[in-house]
């Protein structure tokens, strides 16, 4: 390829870095758009597009030229959820860092209930003395729905701890750092050993709602549900009902069906749920224009690109 790439490139968050680390050049000349207009004039010279999950869809179909699709993120299911990809367009998601600060979320949010840290903030803050009786992670189950990088490298972390570890996947297949893997056929006999479930899955058609009031009633009373994934993976509702009855001891939930999370969730106020907005993943620029960079010259040299997404599957 000669001619430079035309590149869309349309983020949610802000574009100074990007704009300061894709330059014009003989391989790439950049458009950075900051609305809809500035996609709407722009979408039919586009070979490429850079785009956040917030990436306004409906415009494909006026992409003539597009080739390929580059999400700075690890899921893509808005692109395939609310779009139809054009045929022959490859769709990559970011293949980066996440796996190890989610893994860094759950691990630190986790310890923050064994060892009680609102207590003991909240004493420090008040000059109180009183020894608290803590909990250890050591010992533990820690279950990982979704065997894929960001799953591995949970698991990897809470295996540290001295914590045993089982996954389940499409395949069951066993896979490296799990004491035990588990198939589709047997959710119910995962779920029901797990001190701890952490949900790693892409969302598709086979996962939306894939926690629902049967599963949570598989689960131990005691145990902790941790979302990382997609907010649709779990029925909202049905978490709601079993956290105010006590069929699970608790949650930490970084990902909703609705984001921002509506003030009016009654998730807000259950003291035994831990909500963050949507942070556990972070896009570090600098790691996202590197590997747009490295998978553009693969593109520019028909080589096959990193994080490339099988569009039937949804991962």
């Amino acid at each position: 390829m000669t001619d430079p790439t035309n590149v869309l490139v349309f983020l949610r968050e802000a574009t100074a870095p990007y704009r300061a680390g894709l330059v014009d050049s003989d391989a790439a000349h950049y458009v950075f758009c900051e609305s809809e207009a500035d996609i709407e004039w722009y979408i039919e010279m586009a070979d490429v597009i850079i785009g956040s999950i917030h990436f306004p869809t409906a415009y494909l179909a006026r992409a003539s030229r597009l080739r390929w699709i580059q999400v700075t993120g690890a899921g893509v299911d808005r692109f395939l959820a609310d779009a139809e990809i054009p045929s022959g367009v490859m769709l990559t998601r970011a293949d980066l860092s996440f796996g190890d600060q989610i893994a860094e979320y759950v691990m630190g949010h986790l310890l923050a209930r064994t060892q009680r840290l609102p207590e003991v903030y909240a004493l420090q803050r008040t000059k109180q003395w009183e020894p608290l009786t803590v909990e250890f992670l050591r010992g533990r189950t820690l279950g990982v729905a979704g065997a894929g990088s960001i799953g591995r490298a949970v698991a990897a972390r809470a295996r540290a701890f001295g914590m045993r570890t089982t996954g389940i996947t499409r395949s069951g297949s066993e896979f490296a750092g799990f004491d035990t893997c588990y198939g589709p056929d047997d959710r119910a006999a995962f779920l029901a050993d797990l001190d701890i479930l952490v949900l790693c899955l892409p969302l598709t058609s086979e996962t939306r709602g894939w926690i629902g009031r049967a599963e949570l009633a598989a689960m131990k009373p005691s145990a902790i549900l941790v979302n990382v994934a997609r907010g649709a993976i779990v029925d909202e509702p049905a978490l709601v009902d079993a956290l105010r009855e006590g069929t699970i001891g608790g949650a930490i939930l970084d990902v909703f069906e609705t984001e921002p999370l509506p003030a009016d969730s009654p998730l807000w106020s259950l003291h035994h749920v831990t909500i963050t907005s949507h942070h556990a993943g972070l896009n570090i620029p600098g790691e996202m224009i590197d590997f747009f960079l490295e998978n553009l010259a693969r593109f520019r040299t028909d080589q096959p690109l990193k994080g490339l997404v099988n569009v039937e599957r949804g991962y």
